[in-house]
């Protein structure tokens, strides 16, 4: 009786070590359902959007993560961190925080921010 709970036991703690394992190595790379977006899609709904020209948007989009209020931080598409910030929007329409490519448009004098897994734009401003 004794080894039966001494068996049970540790096929608890060894299930649980296992879970626990494969919930930190998840938080280190981006699942499936939530790979980001090419640069190229977020530019393509900018220019399907606003029906503006695509000579008008720069080419290098930055990847960012943008806060609720505003605020816009430096991020990486590989990993999803965020970085320090580096400038600041309107607030987010979704009331969210987002990861999202930057898109300047160089005309216009606007920022658009596409949200990187599902394309929306969620927020847009004007920078001089």
């Amino acid at each position: 009786m004794n080894k039966r709970i001494l068996i049970t036991i540790s096929f608890g703690i060894l299930v649980t070590l296992v879970v626990f394992l494969g919930l930190q190595d998840s938080q280190n790379r981006p699942s499936l359902s939530r790979l980001p977006i090419s640069p190229d899609v977020a530019i393509a709904r900018v220019i399907s959007t606003y029906n503006i020209s695509e000579d008008r948007l720069d080419k290098h989009p930055l990847y960012v993560y943008v806060k609720s209020d505003g605020n816009v931080y430096e991020s990486n598409p590989e990993q999803n961190n965020i970085g320090k910030i580096i400038g600041h929007t309107d607030t987010t329409n979704t009331g969210g925080s987002h990861f999202a490519w930057e898109i300047n448009d160089l005309q216009g004098r606007q920022k658009y921010y596409v949200d990187g897994v599902i394309g929306e734009i969620i927020s847009n401003s004007s920078y001089r």
